[in-house]
């Protein structure tokens, strides 16, 4: 004991274990922040799997997701991080806010079209055979058909990265990667003129990967099935082309065509509304993120955790 103690005097002072700095230990919490966000992310996609057969209902599971990995990408910022990563962000997160504001309005006028064959489906039940019914029911219809077309939903194009990446960097490559996911599978199942949305797939170097490639997949697939929006306009058609028909109205035809409408409307209605709420609350987490990454940039930047 007496020997240790003096030559542990004589060895330099590199032999002992020094304490970490306060900066290797703050780059240690983002790293295992961005490492709980990465196993977060796969276990979520995963948990999406076996998609539902209605993409409307696969979309709102989806925006649920980005919004909880919006949430968590903003306190996992928080403190020192990648500062050239995040402000290359900024302009993605206008870009994400753009397209919930574009969703939204896409949503707003499919409540529009529902509200008007909603309209004369009533005019045509309480007066199924009165001439003045049927042509203001002719007119909704009309007028639905006639509701100005919206603008195609912009997509969010996701570039692969490249090299070592950062903490902070990992988690925008998440955020980024679930985006375009969503974009892209809103602009095909809402339509609009883009259709032919990429959908995007990730390299294998984050463990979440697997599980996103299956599930883009998947989407792009169901994408192209009749989805409930196709259904009500398919049932709509129908139910005017009874109302114009030529020799009269073929009163069975029309109360089928109407039962048809009636059913794709309510099949509508149920999706509609919690995709507008997932899209609400993916708004509010992009804003909250944005706010995080804005707040990195001033001087002893507080933790902040979206809501």
């Amino acid at each position: 004991m007496f020997l240790a103690d003096k030559y542990s005097s004589l060895l330099p002072s590199h032999h002992y274990p020094a304490t970490a700095s306060p900066k290797a230990n703050r780059r240690q919490q983002q790293q295992g922040k961005a490492a709980r966000l990465d196993a977060a992310l796969a276990a979520r996609l995963r948990g999406l799997l076996p998609l539902p057969a209605s993409p409307l209902a696969a979309l709102a599971r989806l925006a649920d997701l980005l919004a909880l990995t919006l949430g968590e990408a903003a306190p996992a910022l928080a403190g020192e991080g990648d500062a050239v990563a995040v402000a290359a962000h900024l302009d993605a997160g206008v870009a994400l806010l753009d397209a919930c504001n574009a969703i939204t309005a896409r949503l707003d006028r499919l409540r529009l079209r529902r509200l008007l064959a909603r309209f004369a489906l009533h005019l045509l039940s309480s007066s199924p055979s009165s001439p003045s019914s049927i042509g203001r029911a002719r007119a909704a219809l009309t007028d639905r058909a006639a509701t100005s077309p919206p603008p195609p939903l912009p997509s969010l194009p996701f570039d692969q990265p490249r090299g070592r990446l950062s903490a902070a960097a990992r988690v925008l490559v998440a955020v980024n990667s679930v985006s375009s996911l969503a974009a892209a599978a809103a602009a095909s199942v809402l339509g609009g003129g883009a259709l032919a949305a990429a959908f995007p797939l990730v390299s294998s170097d984050f463990p979440w990967a697997e599980a996103f490639n299956t599930v883009s997949i998947q989407l792009s697939t169901l994408a192209t099935n009749t989805s409930e929006v196709d259904a009500i306009d398919e049932a709509v058609q129908k139910l005017a082309s009874v109302l114009d028909g030529e020799g009269g109205i073929d009163e069975a035809a029309l109360r089928a065509a109407a039962q048809e409408v009636e059913k794709r409307t309510e099949e509508l209605t149920a999706r509609l509304d919690p995709l507008s709420d997932a899209v609400s609350r993916v708004f509010r987490a992009a804003l909250c993120l944005r706010d995080a990454e804005l707040g990195s940039f001033m001087v002893g930047p507080t933790e902040k955790t979206c809501k």
